[in-house]
Parts: C-alpha cells; sequence; structure tokens
C-alpha cells in the first residue's frame, strides 16, 4: 500500500537541438554506454543524478562519482534524458551501429542548475493545470516541476532497482463515536515488483467482497510519475507550509479533472524549500458514491527519509479509513519502516558502476 532494471557498438553522441546543459564526447564502446555526469559551473560530480532511455522502461542513477553505465542498447538511435533536483534537464541523442567497437573515452554530460519558479498560489475552483499546460513550466525550472522529478526518481527505484520492505502496523479499530473496540500489530511484507500502479476507476474493487471489509488500490507518490495519473488529474502551487517540523515546504495539490467521475485521490505534496526533495504526501479518497462501496471516507499521510542526499524513500504512514458497515466502524493504521532490503544492484552506491 505504501508507497509502493548489456553486446557492442559504435556511437557518437550528439546534442538535441535546443537542449541547454548538456554536452557530450564521441563514444566507442563495447556494448556498454557509460558516462560522467557533472555541474556545468564547478566541474563537481552531480551525484545520483537519473539516466533514462527515452521510449524504454530503462533508467539508471549515476553512482556519488557521477558515473553511469547502460546496457543492452543495441544498434540505432538513442534518447537519453539526464534529470537532478535543481537541475535544468538535459536531452541527448546517441547513434549507434551494434558492432563491436575498441573502448573509447566514455560520455560526459553536463547539467546547468536552475532557479525554482514558484507559480501564483492557487485555491481550487474553475483553474485546472494539467500536464500538457505544466510542459513549459518544467522546462523553466517551476516548482510543479521538482514534484514531478521526486516522483519519476521514486519510480526509477521501482522498476529498475527491486526491492522488499517490511513494516511494523499497528491497527486500531474505533466505532461510529471513536471509541477503541480493537486492534492489534503485526509485520506486513511487500515486493516492488507487485506493485502496480494507479488505475483509473479502479481506486477500488469491482466487486466488493461481501461480509469484509472493503481494500483500496492506494495512492503512493510514484503515481505522480505515471502518464495515466498526470492526464487524470490538476495541479496547483498551494504556497508554503511549515507542518513538517524544522523543514518549511513548499505544498503542491493535487485533484481529479472534473470529467473524472469515479472514486479517486486528492492530495497534497509537501516539497523541502532548500533542498528540493519530497517530505510528505498525502492523499484522500474523493467521489465516494452513497452506495456500491462500504467505503465513507479515507486518507494516508506519508513520510519520507533520504536514502541518498536528492532519493527519498517511504519510512513513516498514518492512514485512516472509515466503513458504512454493522455496526460502523473506523480502521486507524500506523506503518512504520523496520527493514528494506534491495535484491540486487542498489541506487546508492559509492562504487564506480
Amino acid at each position: 500500500m505504501i508507497a509502493r532494471l548489456a553486446a557492442t557498438f559504435l556511437a557518437c553522441a550528439l546534442p538535441l537541438a535546443g537542449d541547454l546543459g548538456a554536452s557530450v564526447r564521441a563514444q566507442d564502446t563495447a556494448g556498454i554506454l557509460t558516462g560522467t555526469v557533472r555541474d556545468s559551473a564547478t566541474g563537481r560530480p552531480v551525484s545520483y543524478a537519473l539516466i533514462i532511455v527515452v521510449g524504454r522502461e530503462q533508467q539508471v542513477f549515476a553512482g556519488e562519482s557521477g558515473r553511469f553505465t547502460l546496457s543492452g542498447l543495441g544498434g540505432g538511435s538513442v534518447t537519453l534524458r539526464i534529470q537532478q533536483i535543481g537541475y535544468r534537464p538535459a536531452r541527448i541523442t546517441v547513434s549507434t551501429t551494434g558492432r563491436p567497437g575498441s573502448a573509447s573515452q566514455p560520455l560526459a554530460i553536463t547539467l546547468a542548475r536552475q532557479a525554482v519558479v514558484l507559480p501564483e498560489v492557487v485555491v481550487r475552483g474553475s483553474v485546472c493545470t494539467g500536464v500538457e499546460e505544466l510542459a513549459d513550466e518544467a522546462e523553466g525550472g517551476s516548482i510543479l516541476d521538482e514534484a514531478f522529478k521526486n516522483a519519476e526518481r521514486l519510480l526509477a527505484v521501482e522498476r529498475s532497482y527491486p526491492f522488499r520492505v517490511a513494516f511494523q502496523r499497528a491497527t486500531t479499530i474505533l466505532d461510529s463515536v471513536r471509541q477503541r473496540t480493537g486492534g492489534w500489530i503485526d509485520t506486513v511484507h511487500y515486493d516492488s515488483r507487485s506493485l502496480t500502479g494507479y488505475r483509473k476507476g479502479r481506486v477500488l474493487p469491482l466487486n466488493p467482497p461481501r461480509g469484509r471489509t472493503e481494500s483500496a488500490r492506494y495512492f503512493t507518490t510514484s503515481d505522480l510519475a505515471r502518464e495515466e495519473f498526470r492526464k487524470s488529474h490538476c495541479f496547483w502551487y498551494a504556497g508554503q507550509d511549515s507542518s513538517v517540523d524544522g523543514f518549511p515546504g513548499y505544498r503542491i495539490d493535487f485533484a481529479p479533472r472534473l470529467d473524472i467521475k469515479g472514486v479517486d485521490w486528492a492530495g497534497s505534496f509537501l516539497i523541502d524549500t532548500l533542498t528540493m526533495r519530497l517530505l510528505k504526501s498525502e492523499a484522500r479518497m474523493v467521489n465516494l458514491p452513497p452506495r456500491g462501496t462500504t467505503f465513507t471516507a479515507a486518507v494516508c499521510t506519508v513520510f519520507y527519509n533520504p536514502i541518498a542526499p536528492t532519493l527519498v524513500q517511504e519510512f513513516q504512514a498514518a492512514c485512516i479509513h472509515s466503513h458504512r458497515t454493522t455496526p460502523p466502524r473506523v480502521v486507524v493504521e500506523r506503518w512504520l519502516l523496520i527493514r528494506s532490503t534491495f535484491l540486487g544492484r542498489t541506487p546508492v552506491d559509492t562504487t564506480s558502476p
């Protein structure tokens, strides 16, 4: 619920017209594309930059030294997108022949820092900003783009760095007047390879079980990076927020578009004003019908801890959901991360790839 990887070729890398902050040297390797990402102003490595092969579910994080390795690219032309929180994203095109070749210099990629633009504060009404409207703002350094970067990095970990986690879950059952009627403590395990992500219209099961408490497909922050979620929701900059002690943040609200009538998620994200990393997310169930479900309300708040300077992991959550049962009841769950294990390579290796 919470929360929620290559043969030889000759290559020549060229910056795409109009892209800023990307420079590359000719590449001729034995089937593996390597390179280093650096800050364009200081020349220092950009640790944990995300390198994405556009059009493929293939991505890799640079190490602490800024170095990365991509494999299995084959022949032809591929486009790489390189992004990091606080930097202008860059694209490069790499033309490959797929033939064996001698080793040569790795790619040298530079990213330029960019100031974050704070849009006008919007209170939800008739205004709806979707992904299409955010396209130009994203290249300009909008705080909304920083939220998308955080989500895309979380999704990259789920897809390319499989992991297992264990949470201690404390469950409390309350009656209609919020008196405790029961509860338990258990341990919940899940594998990132089992995560399916957001599906429009499938927040609740189509055929809820009779005689049992209904379960929902809960929102996770990585859903923000999924095209299906982004195209069906609106986003607003909602101003500064100090709800996380010691970490002033920028708040971004989201809600389903007005034409989405089924059960869905609305909520907010909190981005640290200094580091631009994700601090907290909250989602609540909306568009609940009067019949066909036991749910009358559901909300889940998740807190994040850094596992690298610009990469976070869910570590604590509180979820409350109310049900139309006999007798009516409220379920309160508190989750605490107790173990996280990557099943192969990790995104936070400090050794050269």
